[in-house]
């Protein structure tokens, strides 16, 4: 199967499922969408397409850019550009496999299930499907699984490299009408690439092409644009075999089915940080002003994605957009604003959750910062709301304050989708007034409530006065 040539894309148009070529989906007119029955392969499957016209077809101006948007390319210039990329991306390629390492050395095959986040063995496979499922695949959903493990995945374990990103970053995709607008939406200009990319001498080649030596000390500014989005930081090899039968993936037909792979250990180190274009980043700031400990943006807590979603939207002093997304509002500030966002909760090698989200922004989202100030405040009511609570446990001996913020979390993130959608009305001023008396009411309705089984007690009422009465006062302070 070759990525560029072949029909691999998983799409439903018109309620019916099948597998069309990036030609097809580049250079016809049709609305296709993704389909796949898990939103990380989805996602993963959305990044891999990106990354592919971001490697073939980069834009040389931004009016080429706006024209790939608006128009479908034409066949001739879809074979033009692919033909020297050709072999590069052919999955079953005798020589260099797509993402792949031949001849890898590994007492046994590893089975393809491990390929697929959140289902290896032990017990968080239960998580995402009963264990066992994913016996064989075929070659789209490989490559696609493939793809991800590499992109978005915590290592193998001791011996194997993470991703260029860390171990499980957040990426945020713009959304368009259709998945061709989509991923030319998040395709970098040239010239736009260059700014954040800016060492034209970088090796552009792919992990699988050129390759990664042992123990090998690696400059992050040495990696080149198309190298960093299909970086492999592991050595592994498929295994495969010509047979008919159904992946257990996408439950599609298939008369090549892939059953597990080969990996061994392999280490080497990058100084340096290189910058993703599908991530947001984020960092501390020491007491004069300089940056430490920059890193891309990840799920560490079971907080909502709206908790960060200023960090993914505008450029602070202690954080920047997805390159991505800053283009977009560069160049698209009269389109409204559709972010994906997607991601993983980890713990070390182990999947504690899986995030996807989608926030529908107003057309003059990036005009002002008044809806970043509107966010923050609602961090800072919940902020509030877990240290009164905490502060009323130790004195009571409860553990009420965990209970209360997850409710919180859980119950706002409808109240951040429905400010979001009176945005786009003209009544700006009392979207933003109806969501902070929103916000505020349920900080105060859960201190209520949490806290009202301890009332009963003599302690419990005098404690209650004094934190509630702290609660309100410095809730009365942040408007």
């Amino acid at each position: 199967m070759n990525l560029l040539t072949s029909a691999w894309i998983p799409v439903r148009k018109g309620g019916a499922f099948r597998h069309i070529s990036l030609k097809t989906l580049l250079c016809a007119e049709g609305k296709y969408h993704l389909s796949l029955y898990r939103d990380d392969m989805e996602t993963a499957a959305l990044q891999l397409l990106i990354s592919l016209v971001q490697a073939a077809f980069t834009p040389k101006s931004n009016e080429e850019l706006y024209q790939r948007v608006e128009q479908p390319l034409t066949e001739d210039e879809y074979a033009a550009v692919i033909s020297p990329l050709d072999s590069w991306f052919e999955l079953n390629h005798d020589e260099t496999p797509f993402m792949q390492s031949l001849g890898v050395k590994a007492k046994g095959a590893t089975p393809i299930q491990k390929l697929f986040v959140g289902l290896p063995e032990g017990n968080n496979h239960a998580f995402f499907n009963p264990p066992g499922e994913i016996g064989a695949v075929c070659p789209s959903c490989a490559a696609i699984a493939l793809f991800n493990q590499a992109s978005n995945c915590p290592s193998f374990g001791g011996g194997f490299k993470a991703n260029l990103r860390g171990s499980a970053p957040v990426n945020t995709f713009v959304a368009g009408e259709s998945l061709r607008q989509t991923l030319w939406l998040n395709v970098l200009t040239a010239g736009y690439a260059s700014r954040i990319l800016p060492n034209t001498a970088a090796e552009p080649r792919p992990t699988w092409l050129t390759t990664i030596k042992a123990g090998e000390k690696i400059q992050a500014q040495s990696i080149g644009l198309l190298r960093g989005l299909f970086w492999q930081p592991a050595r592994l090899e498929l295994i495969g075999e010509p047979r008919d039968g159904v992946c257990d993936s996408c439950q599609s037909s298939s008369n090549y089915l892939y059953s597990g792979f080969n990996k061994e250990k392999f280490v080497y180190s990058i100084e340096g940080m290189w910058p993703h274009p599908h991530s947001p980043q984020i960092w501390n700031l020491k007491k004069d002003g300089a940056i430490e400990k920059r890193r891309f943006i990840s799920f560490t807590t079971a907080a909502p994605a709206w908790t960060q979603l200023n960090q993914y939207l505008v450029a602070r002093s202690d954080s920047i957009p997805a390159p991505v997304v800053e283009q977009f509002k560069e160049l698209f500030s009269r389109r409204a604003l559709n972010l994906y966002v997607s991601g993983y909760r980890n713990k070390q090698a182990a999947i504690l959750m899986r995030r996807h989200e989608l926030f529908s922004m107003p057309e003059d989202w990036g005009k002002d910062d008044h809806l970043g100030r509107v966010i923050s405040e609602a961090l800072n009511a919940r902020s509030l709301l877990r240290r009164k609570l905490y502060g009323f446990a130790k004195k009571v001996g409860a553990n009420i304050h965990e209970d209360a913020q997850q409710q919180f979390d859980r119950r706002s993130e409808a109240l951040i989708h429905a400010l979001l959608t009176d945005m786009s009305f003209k009544e700006r001023k009392q979207a933003y007034r109806i969501f902070r008396e929103s916000v505020v009411g349920l900080a105060r309705e859960l201190f209520e409530q949490v806290t009202a089984p301890y009332r009963h007690s003599i302690a419990g009422m005098e404690n209650y006065v004094k934190f509630k009465g702290s609660l309100n006062a410095e809730i009365a302070a942040l408007s």
